[in-house]
């Protein structure tokens, strides 16, 4: 009876271990399958900003437009450094929310929302390569910004002279 008893607890416990395995492995697919659709959708649309800097209110139907066709999205900022646009101030970039019933767009950026330091903002432009930001709880008192965690995808946009003028960022929802 000790003897069944300790096979069958043995059995049952390499039988749970291997669907934990299962579960996990199926989870990490998923995951990294979402990730890799945020980077292909920022891919295919970054080059537009760069294309057209000689029209800066196009930045505000791009950012739309991403989220408009990635609806996993719930944010995208092209955010330019400072006096970039010399007649639009020292804070330029184009946010678009999707608070998941309608797409909201602004001018993102102002004296109580600094955009220049921030994750989303710096780690591209000091790594000069595309990167993911650790997630965080952004925070705009004074304009549209999502209330829940978010991770940031985030590529440099650079002139034809391969200056660095800004960044191309989108948003992902941790829910």
């Amino acid at each position: 009876l000790g003897y069944l008893f300790y096979e069958s607890r043995r059995a049952v416990h390499e039988e749970a271990m291997n669907r934990a395995t299962q579960v996990l492995d199926n989870t990490v697919l998923r995951v990294t399958d979402i990730l890799h659709s945020v980077e292909v959708a920022t891919n295919n649309t970054d080059w537009l900003p760069t294309r057209h800097l000689d029209a800066p209110d196009s930045m505000f139907v791009y950012s739309r437009h991403i989220l408009e066709n990635n609806p996993d999205l719930n944010g995208c900022s092209i955010a330019f450094e400072p006096y970039y646009f010399k007649d639009r101030g020292k804070y330029f970039s184009a946010f678009s929310y999707n608070n998941g019933k309608t797409i909201q767009t602004t001018q993102e950026g102002n004296e109580h929302y600094d955009y220049f330091v921030m994750d989303w903002y710096q780690l591209c432009k000091l790594l000069d390569r595309p990167t993911w930001t650790e997630p965080f709880v952004d925070y705009n008192p004074d304009d549209i910004y999502s209330k829940e965690m978010i991770a940031s995808y985030c590529k440099p946009m650079k002139d034809k002279n391969g200056e660095f003028i800004g960044t191309f960022s989108v948003d992902l929802s941790l829910g």
